[in-house]
């Protein structure tokens, strides 16, 4: 082997020496936590086998996160993707400085992390909709408090999106809207026919990340409302945190936390194939 190589090799041990003690590690010890009954804080615990998983299947606390998990998904992937698609077709309109003044305004919010974000929002909605609009906390009503938080994570996210769209538009060549035109296409007929298929790629990465994104909603939720009113807002990740933390059930929260961790990467490769599938090659 030439020195080269190796030198390769030698530069790639300090990323390599981090993945496994901080992910691979962990990640593998995770695992046999997962098949015992330790409650996170004693020394002794007990093989349990597929008891953790057999008490998941029957256990209906976790009915209310899944459901909530499946609200977030929704909503935060609609509003996500529509939001995002469309600040980039108006992006993509205007040229100019004020072109690139909107993308920087429209990507700032993404540089705020989602605990800022949950506390710049939680003011937003106790004190400023209040005063303006005599609007209560969206955060202490059971059945705003998920649309809430999707608000914020639309103000908080939207903007990476925005970019990657924004780089599919580019890349779409301008002849295909040219023909379009000479044959008396209007703009819907357009987006529809031009814009929509060759944003295929796009739509394939944005989808699939913004899916498995709201799928694990933890941070904003925590930070906004810990769960509550009631459980109203409680997803899978923040039930695993408080089996973990809180319930002292570490081995059922692993357990918990594995078959999520299965049911995630399923659900991501399902997506990516179904979108790719559908791409169409310039």
């Amino acid at each position: 082997m030439k020195k080269r190589d190796i030198s390769k090799y030698i530069f790639l041990l300090p990323g390599m020496a981090f993945f496994t003690f901080a992910l691979l590690i962990p990640f593998l010890m995770g695992i046999h936590v997962a098949f015992t009954d330790w409650n996170g804080i004693a020394k002794d615990y007990h093989f349990v086998g597929f008891q953790n998983f057999k008490t998941m299947l029957l256990d209906q606390r976790l009915y209310g996160p899944i459901r909530n998990t499946l609200i977030f998904a929704l909503l935060g992937t609609i509003g996500n993707n529509v939001l995002s698609l469309s600040l980039a077709l108006l992006i993509h309109t205007e040229t100019g400085k004020f072109g690139k003044l909107a993308r920087l305004i429209y990507f700032v919010p993404v540089c705020f992390s989602a605990i800022l974000t949950a506390f710049l929002w939680k003011f937003m909605f106790g004190e400023v909709f209040l005063t303006l609009f005599g609007i209560k906390n969206l955060l202490g009503n059971k059945y705003m408090a998920i649309p809430a938080i999707v608000v914020m994570g639309l103000w908080n996210g939207a903007g990476v999106n925005m970019l990657i769209y924004l780089s599919g538009l580019k890349n779409i060549p301008q002849d295909y809207y040219e023909a379009a035109m000479m044959d008396g296409a209007n703009a819907v007929q357009k987006f529809r026919g031009i814009t929509l298929p060759l944003l295929m790629p796009s739509f394939t990465v944005c989808i699939t990340l913004t899916v498995t994104t709201w799928l694990k909603e933890f941070a904003t939720t925590l930070a906004a409302t810990d769960g509550g009113p009631a459980g109203a807002s409680r997803t899978i990740s923040i039930y695993i945190y408080q089996n973990l933390y809180s319930y002292h059930k570490a081995g059922y929260g692993q357990a918990v936390s594995l078959a999520f961790l299965i049911l995630l990467v399923a659900i991501g490769l399902g997506i990516s194939a179904f979108f790719r599938k559908r791409e169409v090659e310039l």
